[in-house]
């Protein structure tokens, strides 16, 4: 009897051990593996002041997302090996195998534990949404993944579901938030090392100027972006904002020095007394490119100027494009 009964305990127990592993990630490869500690190196962001600005050291409020793919030896598409989510750079150790070429993408949000909603699981929104079977929501693990089935989908893209005072989080193609991107790609180890990604800063600036500004409330409508309020006791509201560009094109290499965007940006003043003065339409889209600061110049006097002035302005920090709107003298609308 107990002869007849092991073969059958020992298929049963095989079975419940496989069936138990279906929803778990893949195991860590077999043979040999060599520890890679990625380092990490940020661009150079905005500074409000004029001092030189030095490299900031991550926070624990900062977060990162780093998926891993092994590159194929014919050609073919990469495949998916690895994933986590930190908010302590120094915990990014990662296990490869020696021989095998990857390729190693990373996005990191400032203070982003702070600005990145959360889900009714506790893990992270967009950027930091785990794809593939059983995606959600992702959880800061401060260690790597190993997996094929799932993945971080969002790392290219500029959206982003932020957090809102007062209000519901939203999602933004445009979101008014730091953000920074890099890839390590052909990284083939042979031992353990160390691995620096550069992480470039994929943002840009938006200040607004109101020139003789004492009443009503000037409007900023920005496709992709939550809506933008100056108002008299409130001039300095828009002042080198920072949006993530939207990175629609996910062909064009949006961390390039010359990376821009034709992004619809619609200015209005809406005056005390029902009148609504449109300096700038929608439908007209404005080129900004990555790390400047677009500055726009409102006259709201008696008297605007006749033409228009573009202004460039260079820093040490940002390349300000400043642009002079002359008043409409015909597109007014009442609205009472």
């Amino acid at each position: 009897m107990k002869n007849n009964l092991f073969p059958a305990f020992i298929l049963a127990m095989s079975v419940f051990f496989i069936s138990c592993r279906t929803d778990k990630p893949d195991p860590l490869p077999q043979g040999p593996t060599c520890s890679v500690r990625l380092k990490i190196d940020r661009e150079r962001m905005l500074n409000e002041s004029d001092e030189p600005l030095a490299m900031v050291k991550g926070t624990p409020h900062d977060l990162y997302a780093v998926q891993v793919y092994r590159k194929s030896s014919l050609g073919g598409k990469d495949g998916k090996y690895a994933y986590g989510i930190f908010d302590n750079e120094n915990d990014m150790n990662l296990e490869l195998e020696t021989g095998n070429t990857y390729k190693i993408e990373m996005t990191m949000v400032p203070d982003g534990a702070s600005l990145i909603a959360k889900g009714e699981n506790g893990g992270y929104q967009e950027p930091f949404v785990i794809g593939g079977a059983g995606g959600a929501p992702g959880k800061t693990t401060n260690r790597f993944i190993s997996s094929t089935v799932q993945y971080i989908e969002k790392l290219n893209s500029g959206y982003a579901v932020i957090n809102q005072e007062d209000d519901e989080p939203t999602g933004y193609n445009r979101p008014p938030i730091s953000r920074f991107y890099g890839v390590a790609d052909n990284f083939t180890p042979t031992g353990d090392t160390e691995l620096a990604i550069d992480l470039k800063w994929v943002c840009f600036g938006l200040t607004v100027v109101p020139q003789d500004f004492t009443e009503g409330r000037i409007e900023i409508e920005m496709r992709g972006a939550p809506l933008l309020t100056v108002t008299p006791d409130a001039p300095d509201a828009v002042t080198k904002k920072i949006f993530t560009f939207e990175h629609s094109l996910n062909s064009d290499d949006w961390t390039a020095d010359d990376y821009s965007e034709d992004i619809p940006i619609a200015i209005t003043w809406f005056k005390s007394d029902g009148t609504r003065i449109v300096f700038r339409d929608i439908a007209t889209p404005t080129s900004i490119k990555r790390k400047v600061n677009k500055i726009f110049s409102i006259p709201c006097g008696n008297d605007g100027p006749a033409g228009n002035i573009a202004i460039n302005k260079e820093d040490e920090i940002l390349v300000d494009d400043e642009e002079i709107i002359a008043r409409p003298q015909k597109n007014v609308i009442f609205a009472r």
